[in-house]
């Protein structure tokens, strides 16, 4: 049972690793989109959102650098 569990847990931990790595690449994305490039995948996505999907976490980190830039202004 022990290398069940263990097996496991690698695999949740390079599933982790593996999302941690799209993150950023998908928040290196958006902050090299000109505004409406970022405009334009936020108008597409469906107004109500699964929680925890992927549209979700997108529409978040969107928002967030729309938010970061105008801070910036």
């Amino acid at each position: 049972m022990t290398i069940g569990k263990a097996s496991n847990n690698e695999d949740r931990c390079g599933l982790f690793t593996r999302l941690e790595e799209t993150m950023r690449t998908v928040k290196a994305q958006l902050a090299e989109m000109g505004a409406m490039q970022l405009h334009a995948p936020l108008s597409l996505l469906a107004p109500e959102l699964s929680i925890g999907s992927a549209e979700m976490i997108l529409t978040i980190l969107a928002l967030r650098e729309r938010r970061s830039r105008q801070a910036l202004l």
